[in-house]
């Protein structure tokens, strides 16, 4: 018997499918709670996702059941859970590297100490008071910029990169140093903007990162630095080996402008090798390169991608076979060109 949903969330938390209910319901059980359902990314158009206030224990964390488990290598160590069709998703929300939620209070002071910024109250205001950023040099403002809360991961937010256009010579070579080595996009976004020489130079051994999303937004963020070959091994990398929700969504966004055969091939590849979810967007990407879809995702052509979707091998060869034919090529021809 399902838990009272709270009004706000019903709705959404009823259009999951019944192995992400199912979770949700034992969550609820076991002390866990909803904090947001929406609509949007990583879920696709019609899909939902909710996020729970604290990690999945009524289950191994894990690939399984009917549902699978991704968990990224970002620095805001996002967990999923998703269904068969890649449509609702259960995420954690964001934990710290302690595994705690950030304690905005030990944030602030933190702040004092490393920059003297004072955090001003009146009489009798909240211990969580606005910090007085007004005095503060510009690279403090940077520097406090770049800490990390829940809506600014949520929503996507960069840094304060409109500091920098004011900042002078040196103010810029000490904000600089905040970022090198940079262990995420935004570092990644605020380098590109510098675009001094040294923090061209951090890109492009950036390229070479072992954090995936760091490689990735350097070829969003700072396209210029990479030579073809560059951006096509990164690229590959990614397409051969990398997550939905950390270095090969933006990739993906790259095959969209930049598709040389070797990228292609990676794509045709992957239909056949990469996890289920990961194939069916591969397979609405290469419909995409050929000139038979206006969009990277056709839903009108859903139905055929969500074929790939499956662990069985059959399965995912006809699946291969009726794409080619889409694409007015020759699957043996194809496949030769895979193995180059």
């Amino acid at each position: 018997m399902s838990l009272p949903i709270p009004e706000r969330f019903r709705e959404g938390v009823e259009s999951l499918s019944p192995g992400l209910r199912s979770l949700v319901d034992a969550e609820l059980a076991s002390g866990n709670r909803i904090k947001k359902v929406e609509t949007g990314d990583p879920a696709p158009v019609g899909g939902v996702w909710v996020m729970l206030a604290k990690p999945v224990s009524t289950r191994a964390r894990e690939t399984g059941n009917g549902l699978t488990f991704w968990l990224e290598s970002s620095s805001e160590y996002k967990a999923s859970f998703t269904d068969q069709d890649a449509r609702n998703f259960i995420l954690e929300a964001p934990l710290e590297k302690d595994g705690a939620y950030p304690d905005m209070d030990e944030i602030r002071e933190e702040l004092n100490r490393t920059s003297g910024i004072s955090a001003q109250a009146s009489a009798g205001a909240s211990p969580r008071a606005t910090i007085d950023m007004s005095n503060a040099s510009t690279v403090d403002k940077f520097r406090a910029g770049m800490t990390m809360d829940f809506d600014k991961w949520h929503d996507g937010t960069g840094y304060n990169l409109d500091l920098l256009k004011g900042a002078s010579d040196a103010e810029k070579a000490m904000i600089e140093q905040l970022l090198v080595p940079p262990g995420g996009w935004r570092d990644v976004e605020a380098l590109a903007a510098l675009d001094s020489d040294t923090a061209r130079e951090a890109l492009h051994k950036a390229l070479q990162s072992s954090n995936a999303e760091v490689r990735a937004a350097v070829l969003s963020h700072a396209p210029s630095i990479a030579s073809d070959a560059e951006r096509s091994e990164t690229m590959l990398r990614a397409l051969n080996h990398g997550k939905l929700f950390d270095d090969l969504s933006s990739v993906l966004d790259e095959v969209e402008h930049f598709h040389p055969p070797e990228i292609v091939n990676a794509l045709f590849r992957g239909l056949l090798a990469r996890p289920g979810e990961i194939a069916t967007n591969y397979a609405g990407m290469l419909a995409f390169v050929h000139g038979k879809t206006d969009s990277t995702f056709d839903w009108d052509l859903r139905p055929l991608f969500l074929k790939f979707n499956t662990d069985d091998g059959a399965e995912r060869t006809a699946a291969f076979a009726e794409l080619c034919v889409l694409l007015e090529l020759d699957p043996a021809e194809v496949t030769t060109n895979m193995k180059q």
